[in-house]
């Protein structure tokens, strides 16, 4: 692996997006840069074989030298919502996907648009699964969507939603 320079190098990798506090996560990107080619298949394999149970790497793509860093397109999440709670979320889905705009406040106070982003809205059974595009400035993420549908109150309580999918975008 390629490192920083200075008197404490650190290896040079790079994240695509931060995860929200509190979310766990199934697909995640990262970027790093090695300091001599390696076979995608290889780097994979000693890579897994050199981590902690249950971080899996299920791809490597080589990237082209000084090519720009990935963005991400798109997030998915999935969460399950309790049994009680699926007539009052299918009609909250339901109104959310009928409106035009839904501001929402972030935890810091600003009020952002939540609707126009999300790409994705479905309740199927008790799974809830919903889809954010990615967003320049200030975002209405994961945690405000679920604000958004009046599960707030039940984040991290009964609701443990997961980033299931990051979308990248084409260089």
């Amino acid at each position: 692996m390629a490192t920083s320079q200075g008197f404490h190098p650190k290896p040079k990798v790079s994240y695509l997006s931060a995860l929200p506090l509190g979310f766990s996560s199934q697909d995640e990107v990262m970027e790093l840069v090695l300091e001599e080619d390696w076979d995608p298949e290889i780097l994979r394999s000693r890579l897994t074989e050199s981590t902690v149970q249950g971080l899996d790497f299920l791809t490597v793509l080589p990237l082209e030298d000084k090519a720009p860093k990935s963005k991400a397109s798109a997030f998915q999440y999935q969460a399950t919502i309790p049994a009680d709670k699926t007539s009052e979320i299918s009609e909250a889905i339901a109104n959310f996907l009928s409106s035009a705009s839904v501001k929402v406040l972030k935890a810091n106070g600003k009020e952002v648009e939540a609707r126009t982003h999300v790409t994705q809205l479905e309740l199927q059974g008790t799974t809830l699964t919903f889809t954010i595009a990615a967003q320049e400035g200030p975002e209405a993420g994961a945690r405000e969507i679920l604000s958004a549908l009046g599960l707030g109150e039940e984040l991290f309580r009964t609701i443990f939603p997961v980033r299931t999918k990051t979308y990248v975008q084409d260089a």
